[in-house]
């Protein structure tokens, strides 16, 4: 069938589907899916995997792995959740994926839940656009083309619970779904101006925990230890290691400590972030934080770092270019010209091109902007050309590549 018969099949299928659209996403933005609220997490997983059964998809919620022994703090995330056209054992197909948490705590929902506003052309809402619209529309794709009968090879959806933690316990569980898959689009939010992602950078999260010594800070202060102090040492020494140029962040992000203001602290914590364009860059940056917390600068006091490099960088690999003019050709059928991006922020595109080899194109989402702020929105006007944008692109990518060689994991 060629493309414009696709097309036109496609057009009256998506004709009506637009308000079911918005009425689910309202739903969805409308609960809390704090990254660290493993509950509220899975609540919209449920939401998600009841919705693609009756669909006639087959779900799943996947067991967790067991956290690594310096990390309990994942004890607390969500799970992986897991839509499939196909029993496993046909493979993955065609992998659409996008991720449940946001970075809002709870509470946000209820201050600032979902809004639509048709003459500005934006709708708001925690996650609204990161990347809540984007997983509606991974939804709405997969049944249309399950309903309409296009699709010559399965499709799996994907749902993970903490990708804004950069993926800490999930990745290896999406490395079991979709390996050996054809290829895979990620939903993230597209760039305003039609613009899809072929390239981002990699990223990094690490918790730093001191110990000191506590002592009453006017009365025998030379007899404590403080944490904070040495956390502050640490903070500067990694701002060292700023490359602005090259692309390489560490930013530390949460920091907490101490139990009172006439205590030395003897206690003391923060998480780090790190970014950065190519991967051997991203390893050196976390093996330098380890050396900068490796040597207590205050006397009595003792670091541990856990945690490094989580999602590597998406590259423009050959399959990733071949997969774009795929998309490029499905945007010229739609008369919606696309361009390519190259993104700062990480995404689980990353870890399916890098280490899973896989053909991938990310920011295939509706377009939207702000993420991560309380402005953050998308564009509805853009919601049903990017299904188009997609369903066509994923049809291409079902007859042009096969099934990738699986990697060793």
């Amino acid at each position: 069938m060629e493309l414009t018969q696709w097309k036109e099949k496609l057009d009256v299928w998506f004709n009506d589907k637009e308000p079911e659209m918005l009425t689910l996403l309202e739903r969805i933005v409308n609960m809390d899916s704090f990254s660290h609220d493993g509950d509220d997490v899975n609540k919209v997983g449920e939401t998600l995997a009841a919705w693609m059964a009756e669909a006639g998809f087959q779900t799943a919620r996947l067991p967790k792995r067991p956290s690594p022994p310096d990390e309990p703090w994942m004890d607390s995330l969500g799970n992986v959740f897991c839509a499939r056209s196909q029993a496993e054992e046909a493979g993955p197909g065609v992998a659409f994926i996008g991720h449940i948490d946001t970075v809002f705590p709870a509470g946000t929902a209820a201050a600032r839940p979902f809004r639509l506003d048709r003459a500005a052309d934006r709708a708001t809402g925690p996650g609204a656009a990161d990347m809540k619209a984007g997983l509606v529309q991974n939804m709405f794709v997969a049944r249309a083309l399950k309903e309409l009968g296009l699709m010559p090879v399965p499709m799996t959806l994907t749902f993970t619970p903490d990708e804004e933690l950069g993926s800490a316990s999930s990745a290896s569980i999406l490395g079991e779904q979709l390996n050996g898959a054809h290829a895979v689009l990620c939903s993230e939010a597209g760039y305003p101006g039609n613009g899809v992602t072929i390239e981002r950078k990699g990223s990094g999260h690490m918790l730093l925990e001191i110990t000191g010594k506590a002592a009453h800070a006017g009365r025998n202060y030379e007899e404590g230890a403080s944490a904070i102090l040495e956390l502050a040492h640490n903070i500067l020494a990694f701002n060292e290691h700023l490359d602005l140029t090259n692309g390489t962040t560490v930013n530390t992000g949460l920091i907490s400590g101490g139990i009172s203001a006439n205590s030395v602290a003897p206690n003391a914590w923060a998480r780090l972030h790190l970014s950065f364009a190519r991967l051997e860059d991203g390893l050196a940056l976390a093996d330098r934080v380890r050396e900068e917390t490796a040597c207590c600068k205050v006397p009595g006091t003792h670091a541990h770092v856990s945690g490094g490099v989580r999602l590597p960088p998406l590259e423009t690999t050959p399959t990733v270019r071949q997969l774009y003019e795929l998309a490029a050709h499905a945007g010229e059928c739609l008369d919606y010209y696309i361009h390519a991006e190259h993104s700062k922020g990480a995404a689980e595109s990353g870890y399916c091109s890098s280490v899973l080899g896989l053909p991938v194109l990310c920011s295939m989402g509706p377009e939207g902007a702000d993420m991560h702020s309380p402005a953050e929105y998308f564009r509805p006007s853009t919601l049903i050309p990017r299904c188009k944008l997609m369903a066509l692109t994923a049809l291409q990518a079902a007859h042009v590549f096969t099934a990738a060689p699986k990697a060793r994991l």
